[in-house]
């Protein structure tokens, strides 16, 4: 499968023209079009629309609004057109701070995550095939979900939302993986927030790094007693 043939045109949203435009040389290496967006959006329909009108793809930096382009984040943005089909490079020079709530929050519909040192034409040429691929339902085995055990460690307050650190064992039961506590449902998250419970979630357990891990579908898993093995 040749990206080229499906796409021509990929959008670069940036609130730094100048790092947007040395994204727009590393696009037009790869074999694209660039269209660098430098509208104001307030509203992450409204810029995905104008995405979706003007390019077949997008790179969208994560932290979009520091010079106050937008009030949303690239992790929404791509998310959005993650559900629009339109393929899209998540693009941060913060991966070690914001992976593990702001971009964890939408990292379902992230299949592609480059912190900025690893972009250049090459990782974006196959970052956009490795989405139109998903897209088309083809996932790879470190995107499938897999139900499994998460079992909360500690729970703690990050940029002023809750947070819990969570053992995934089905991943690996030596490192505790953070995640926002609003991906679990309303119902449940108070007793998740408790710390010390036990939940199921379809997670991508095959996932080579901690920034790479999504949740969702989280439930209550059974108190144990003391003939269930479950650890």
């Amino acid at each position: 499968m040749n990206a080229q043939i499906l796409l021509k045109k990929i959008a670069i949203v940036d609130d730094e023209q100048d790092l947007a435009k040395v994204t727009g040389w590393d696009v037009e290496e790869a074999g694209f079009e660039s269209f660098i967006v430098d509208d104001f959006f307030r509203e992450v329909d409204v810029l995905a629309s104008h995405i979706e009108k003007n390019a077949q793809g997008a790179l969208c930096d994560h932290r979009l609004a520091n010079y106050g382009r937008t009030n949303f984040s690239g992790a929404t943005l791509v998310a959005e057109l993650y559900d629009r089909k339109i393929p899209s490079i998540l693009i941060t020079q913060y991966t070690a701070i914001d992976a593990n709530v702001s971009i964890r929050k939408s990292r379902r519909k992230i299949p592609v995550l480059l912190s900025r040192d690893e972009a250049n034409a090459a990782t974006i040429k196959q970052g956009i095939e490795n989405c139109v691929l998903e897209l088309r339902g083809q996932v790879p085995s470190n995107r499938k979900p897999h139900r499994t055990l998460v079992r909360i460690t500690n729970t703690d307050t990050e940029s002023g939302e809750d947070v819990l650190d969570a053992i995934v064992p089905g991943w690996n039961p030596h490192e505790a993986v953070r995640f926002p506590a609003v991906l679990i449902p309303e119902e449940i998250r108070q007793d998740a927030l408790k710390g010390g419970v036990r939940l199921f979630a379809h997670v991508n357990i095959g996932a080579d790094k901690s920034e790479d891990i999504y949740f969702e579908k989280f439930q209550l898993a059974p108190e144990l007693d003391d003939n269930d093995e479950l650890t």
